[in-house]
């Protein structure tokens, strides 16, 4: 017996329309489709036959007298058909419609043990994997990226962690190993995430009679407003009430207008501006929703360019710790324009350049970890870094906001959180500047009209991948309600999936990872969702299209073709052909290879895609993003390619033992995949150029 999973097919015949299960055409067809030929015990509906679900549900028969069809369809699963009722013509149609629906309706069969993906996972640490055991499930069950979130913990348990994830990627070699090294190192990212200037409001004064909690906890600091209430926020250090809270930041309350949106706790929370006093300053707003606002809950106002420092003394701090613990990537909050981007190059070159540097480098060296306390701060480390933000940032602040450095000698790269207005209205800048981008939609969630989140991730991928061609990650709330459930819902599926067909090359998981209970499982059932979509007919042809919407000439076709949707189209695919032009002016030498790799593909069926090289990041990136659905191996000595290379999609790097061959470690690497390869392109790069390239058989 032959079992389908019972999904459905649309079928159009004479502008009428039929849904068919896969496992009602396996019946027609299995069973000679008995109730054509009247043997069967359905009964002949004349215009249209009613079939079961299943062929192994007990047979029923239905009148079209007794019952309306579609309460019976709704009750009873059944499928209207409209379909020839001659045998000759009936089992060719229902033959065609299985061929046709079969290889993108059929269950997709996921593999046992290892599976291979080409999406990027990255994996936010926090209380629920913060030691070593827990870092190494999430190893094995696939992440790529570590994530380190400053906003939470001292600065000595992200080192710690960090230190944990560096040891990890050390093993012993499986046996039989043909190279002559004591260790196999298998790298990992570590994205270190500063907070950035997230506003929030002060504390309020505790409820005393609270059923259930303790007095004088956190879980008394609350207040019950009711929509219609006026609130007034000012700068006062004095608890809050029901009518009045701190908000710290004097210089954005002089700058709200009557009429302002104010959003808080993660914009369950809205009020209006009603009335303003720049002098005090204060402004007060009316309450648009009942609602329990606790203490220092978050403080946002949608569309507004707000008078803040970019970066304060503890993301200064936090960002130049991130280079001494080595991370690869540093996340960035609550970015608002390309000079925010150059002003933290700036810091983060003065720092590297600097001896508070190798200071900061030699105290974490000799820091014996089996015995300090990752909750507490050590004292030489801080002293380190107040001392250079004293003594070296402070003096330099006003030149690191206004001279345009030239490159970012500390290597880390940059990679901006979209989250306000403000960085969707410069976002072509900071792409040119940055190394990738994060669509953090938590916050975007806020800062912009909910309902605009969904276009506004699809278009930041779409200029990351076809545009500029950097990394981009799509994170928040991928799979929340793993946190407390062992399964996801089916949207957050869905969502995962989406983002893979947008063309993301990482997806990032929060608290799931960080705080949830099934930390290993969330990985591992993002791990599937990415495995099938990547599987699917469908993703490549969309990754095609999504390619050619920067060819000139599908816009002639579309104008010749579909005149009233050009109109509707023109502006936005020329943008975006206008900033790839500009943008290729500078790489034309990228273009060039991937030309070139494009015509080895046009002669060439093969398997994997493999790279020896020692720099060359961009080149990497090139080629990830024409999406040839294939690994693309990566053999380097140098541990920061290899590191940085784990965020780009696709990309497999592998670090070269010391003394061998790269095309025999390259062979050799490839055997060990869970995927038959036969056949492999092996090109030999520099500089971001092709120096040679040859065609490998593998069987």
């Amino acid at each position: 017996m032959i079992l389908l999973f019972p999904t459905t097919l649309l079928l159009f015949k004479r502008d009428r329309f039929a849904i068919i299960s896969h496992s009602i055409l396996l019946s027609i067809i299995f069973y000679n489709i008995r109730f054509i030929s009247g043997v069967s015990n359905y009964t002949s509906l004349g215009k249209y036959a009613y079939l079961p679900r299943s062929s192994m549900q007990p047979e029923k028969k239905y009148s079209e007298e007794n019952t309306n069809y579609k309460v019976r369809n709704i009750k009873r699963n059944i499928y209207e058909v409209k379909a020839p009722f001659d045998k000759e013509h009936a089992i060719e149609y229902f033959s065609s419609c299985l061929k046709a629906s079969c290889k993108t309706f059929e269950p997709r069969e996921i593999p046992e043990g290892e599976i291979l993906t080409l999406t990027k996972q990255v994996a936010t640490l926090g209380p629920a994997t913060n030691n070593a055991e827990s870092i190494k499930s999430l190893f094995d069950a696939g992440v790529d990226v570590f994530r380190l979130n400053f906003s939470h913990d001292s600065r000595l348990s992200k080192y710690l962690v960090s230190k944990t994830i560096r040891q990890l990627e050390v093993t012993e070699p499986p046996q039989n190993y043909p190279f002559n090294e004591k260790f196999v190192i298998e790298h990992k990212s570590i994205l270190g995430d500063i907070q950035g200037p997230k506003l929030r409001i002060g504390k309020f004064m505790p409820n005393l009679d609270v059923p259930g909690v303790l007095p004088g906890s956190k879980g008394c600091e609350f207040v019950e407003l009711k929509a219609g209430d006026l609130f007034t926020f000012d700068a006062y250090d004095v608890l809050g009430s029901k009518s009045r809270v701190q908000l710290d930041f004097p210089e954005i309350l002089k700058e709200l207008k009557v009429g302002d949106k104010i959003l808080l706790d993660d914009g369950n929370l809205s009020m209006t501006v009603v009335s303003t006093n720049p002098e005090e300053p204060s402004v007060t707003a009316e309450v648009k929703n009942d609602y329990k606002l606790s203490s220092r809950k978050g403080f946002s106002v949608p569309n507004v360019v707000l008078p803040i420092e970019f970066l304060d003394e503890k993301d200064v701090k936090d960002a130049i710790f991130c280079l001494g613990i080595g991370v690869d990537f540093l996340g960035v909050s609550f970015v608002q324009n390309k000079s925010d981007i150059l002003y933290l190059i700036n810091i983060l070159n003065d720092f590297y350049t600097s001896d508070y540097y190798q200071q900061l480098k030699e105290r974490l060296d000799n820091l014996d970890v089996e015995v300090f306390d990752a909750n507490r701060e050590d004292t030489i480390v801080e002293d380190i870094l107040s001392r250079y933000y004293n003594q070296s940032y402070l003096p330099k602040k006003d030149i690191f906001k206004t001279v345009l450095p030239k490159e970012n000698l500390s290597g880390v790269g940059i990679i901006p959180k979209i989250e306000k207005q403000a960085a969707l209205d410069d976002i072509h800048e900071i792409l040119k500047v940055s190394d990738g981008l994060m669509v953090a939609r938590g916050d975007l969630g806020i800062e912009t009209d909910l309902a605009n989140l969904p276009i506004v991730q699809k278009r930041l991928i779409q200029l990351c991948r076809v545009v500029y061609r950097k990394p981009c990650i799509v994170a928040t709330q991928m799979l929340e309600t793993m946190r407390s459930s062992p399964t996801p819902t089916r949207a957050e599926v869905s969502d995962v999936s989406n983002a893979v067909f947008d063309g993301a090359d990482a997806v990032m998981l929060s608290a799931e990872s960080a705080t949830g209970h099934y930390p290993k499982a969330s990985v591992n059932v993002q791990r599937r969702v990415l495995f099938t979509t990547e599987m699917d007919p469908y993703f490549p042809t969309m990754q095609i299209i999504k390619e050619m919407l920067i060819d000139e000439n599908l816009i002639s076709s579309i104008k010749s073709q579909r005149p009233h949707l050009y109109k509707k189209m023109d502006n936005l695919l020329n943008i975006d052909i206008h900033h790839y032009n500009e943008y290729l002016k500078s790489k034309s030498h990228l273009k060039k290879c991937l030309d070139d790799v494009a015509d080895i593909f046009a002669y060439n069926d093969v398997d994997v895609i493999g790279i020896h090289c020692d720099d060359g990041l961009e080149f990497l990136q090139w080629i990830s993003s024409q999406r040839y659905m294939i690994p693309i191996v990566v053999v380097t000595s140098n541990p920061t390619l290899s590191r940085h290379s784990q965020l780009t999609w696709g990309v497999k790097s592998h670090f070269l033992p010391r003394g061998a061959d790269p095309l025999e470690f390259f062979k050799y690497v490839v055997k060990q995949y869970p995927i038959p390869i036969k056949d492999a392109v092996y090109l030999q790069s520099r500089d971001n150029k092709i120096e040679s390239y040859q065609v490998l058989k593998l069987e």
